[in-house]
């Protein structure tokens, strides 16, 4: 029976038979002296002290490839969901919502002026009127019929207050449901919208509109 081994020194791969280990053995190569050690000794002794091992116990397995990759591709949206909604209702509780206000303006019947143009007087004396005046301060001034003076309303809310009072003090059993708003030349139009809204509030939707300048 015969066994392979390495030279040391020139590392040439030799062949010799298994009758000269434990002998010395030139290298054909390079005529240096190997020593062949005999472990045939060594390994039957290991081989009857040590017990048999399974080897299927003593490798462990060797698993290749990512067998779990399916399961981590998949994404839980529950979590992102939930942060939509919240944000969603966020959004609608802080949102401001306004009320946009309209009117209509009343239009000629006809183009033929049948009627005579009523004085300032005639329509400050009709218990169906209550005058609203805008100085050029932009104050509102409010004067019923059954008033011996107008009355200063220097705050929408006031003006709100003071057109229920001259409804509520109608002359001759009248409840006034028309408005006039006189509007000074240097006014804000936005107060004249706050007189017709506030017109409207109290329950009069019939409004005409005039303007003036100076001391009216």
């Amino acid at each position: 029976m015969s066994f392979l081994f390495r030279c040391e020194i020139c590392h040439e791969v030799l062949t010799a038979d298994a009758q000269m280990l434990g002998t010395h053995l030139p290298c054909p190569a390079c005529d240096v002296p190997l020593w062949l050690p005999d472990t045939r000794t060594d390994e039957t002794a290991a081989d009857s002290s040590s017990p048999p091992v399974d080897r299927e116990a003593r490798e462990p397995d060797i698993r290749f490839g990512n067998h779990d990759k399916a399961g981590d591709a998949e994404m839980d949206m529950t979590p992102m969901v939930d942060v939509t909604f919240l944000l969603l209702i966020f959004f609608m509780v802080t949102a401001a919502f306004t009320m946009q206000k309209s009117f209509e303006l009343p239009t000629p019947k006809d183009d033929t002026p049948s009627q005579q143009a009523r004085s300032m007087q005639d329509i400050e004396d009709d218990p169906s009127f209550v005058v609203v005046r805008i100085d050029e301060f932009n104050t509102f001034h409010v004067l019923a019929s059954s008033w011996d003076e107008e009355k200063e309303a220097p705050s929408e809310q006031e003006l709100i207050v003071k057109l229920r009072e001259a409804r509520q003090s109608g002359r001759g059993g009248i409840v006034p449901s028309s408005l006039l708003v006189m509007a000074h030349g240097d006014a804000l139009h936005e107060k004249v919208v706050t007189a017709i809204d506030a017109g409207a509030e109290v329950g009069m939707d019939d409004v005409k509109l005039t303007t003036f300048e100076g001391d009216e």
